[in-house]
């Protein structure tokens, strides 16, 4: 089929069975066996077409109105039906959860096993000097780790048996969201955890903890100081803290006599500011447990395969399916970018 591209140039668009053999010469013959999303939309934009133009190539002005095998069942259109997989489970990944706000930012990665680097501490904290004529500058040495990080493939699937493919893609489009909802609040708590309790199952990036004034009585002195002790000892600015539910409801609970100290908040129905930001609610984080955060250094996501949709016939039930899946992994880079208050124990 041809279709005029952005820069006004006519190309052959496949849309039928033949677009296998276009996604196996272009990419791999996996990409094609399994219909990719994540290859079919490099291939769109390498041809310069949207799909937008695609679908209006193919007379479909609205697509939420057709049923899942409409598209589903023509080879040279699932493809193109994996894409809208992808666009309602990312709705709910990328919207439905916050895992987005706890990293510093993702990291492209070529392999599923990182090597990790990290940048020698007595070069970074050296007292500055001055440097004479001709003598050489101190520098930071960035140096590579005995460990290394092995990435995750994560995901949600759908099954689509003959019942559910004359379901309205509108319909399905729901049932996507709320499927990716629920896998981007399990990469939240898979990032809260790597907060918490670091990576490498030695220590190595550990969090510093630090415990408050008088066990198992929390002040709003004790978050003065605990923000106050990461910027000033470990060199980092606190934006966020994360807690449990319970812990948020203490704090903005507190009582100043018979008065509470955070009265609005509690009448607009709103937990208290910790570090002059709203709490970051997650059942990850234990009672007595405040982990404070500098989101600009704390923690980083190795991504070593972007998100996307295949089809795929499950070897179990033998009923095809369209699944989202993503390779990472998060990993703490910085360890003294992140302090956990225990407030169950005195400094």
């Amino acid at each position: 089929m041809k279709i005029k591209n952005r820069f006004g140039k006519e190309v052959e668009i496949a849309t039928d069975s033949s677009i296998q053999g276009t996604l196996a010469k272009r990419f791999d013959s996996k990409a094609a066996k399994n219909a990719s999303s994540y290859h079919y939309k490099r291939y769109l934009q390498d041809m310069g077409v949207s799909r937008k133009q695609v679908m209006e190539a193919l007379g479909i002005q609205d697509f939420g109105k057709m049923q899942v095998r409409a598209l589903l069942e023509n080879d040279g259109t699932k493809p193109l039906f994996n894409t809208i997989v992808e666009d309602g489970l990312r709705m709910g990944f990328d919207r439905g959860s916050n895992w987005q706000r706890l990293i510093a930012r993702s990291i492209p990665s070529d392999q599923f096993t990182q090597q990790w680097y990290y940048l020698d501490e007595e070069s970074v904290d050296a007292d500055l000097l001055d440097v004479g004529q001709a003598a050489p500058i101190p520098t930071g040495t960035l140096k590579l780790g005995d460990q290394s990080i092995k990435m995750h493939k994560r995901g949600r699937g759908i099954e689509w048996t003959d019942e559910s493919k004359r379901a309205n893609i509108d319909l399905v489009a729901l049932f996507l969201q709320r499927m990716g909802r629920a896998l981007g609040r399990q990469y939240e708590n898979v990032a809260v955890n790597r907060l918490l309790n670091g990576y490498f199952s030695d220590g190595f990036d550990a969090a510093p903890t630090l415990g408050i004034a008088n066990a198992g009585n929390l002040t709003l002195a004790d978050l003065f100081y605990g923000s106050a002790y990461m910027n000033q000892e470990l060199g980092f600015n606190p934006n966020l803290a994360i807690m449990n539910m319970e812990t948020a409801y203490k704090i903005t609970t507190l009582r100043d006599g018979d008065a509470y100290v955070y009265r609005d908040e509690l009448q607009n129905g709103q937990f208290a500011d910790v570090i002059n930001s709203q709490p970051f609610i997650s059942q990850q984080v234990p009672d007595n447990r405040i982990i404070l955060v500098d989101t600009d250094f704390a923690l980083v996501r190795y991504e070593g395969q972007a998100f996307g949709v295949e089809s795929e016939r499950s070897a179990k039930t033998q009923v095809e399916g369209s699944y989202g899946t993503e390779i990472s992994e998060f990993v703490p880079f910085e360890k003294n970018a992140r302090l956990i208050l225990t407030l169950d124990n005195a400094r």
